[in-house]
């Protein structure tokens, strides 16, 4: 088979739109660690102030900021901003 590069049978548009969605995954998976990565920077800042002004059930809005932590450290434990 003449001029065929990458794999047999498939069309150039397939290839393309095969690349496409691989950096649209790359740029959502980017996205989400800077995003991770940048909350959990920011919410202990948030943290005294909740407790000093006691809104609302402070045990609950406690234990939920802490699962956002969580979940941010966990999001954005792989960001690196040199990619």
């Amino acid at each position: 088979m003449t001029g065929s590069t990458s794999t047999v049978g498939r069309s150039a548009s397939a290839e393309t739109a095969e690349r496409a969605v691989r950096q649209g995954q790359l740029t959502l998976t980017r996205s989400v660690r800077w995003l991770g990565f940048w909350a959990a920077i920011a919410l202990p800042a948030v943290y005294l102030p909740v407790l000093y002004a006691g809104i609302g059930n402070t045990g609950a809005v406690v234990l939920g900021l802490l699962g956002l932590q969580l979940l941010a450290l966990r999001a954005g434990h792989n960001y690196n901003n040199d990619i």
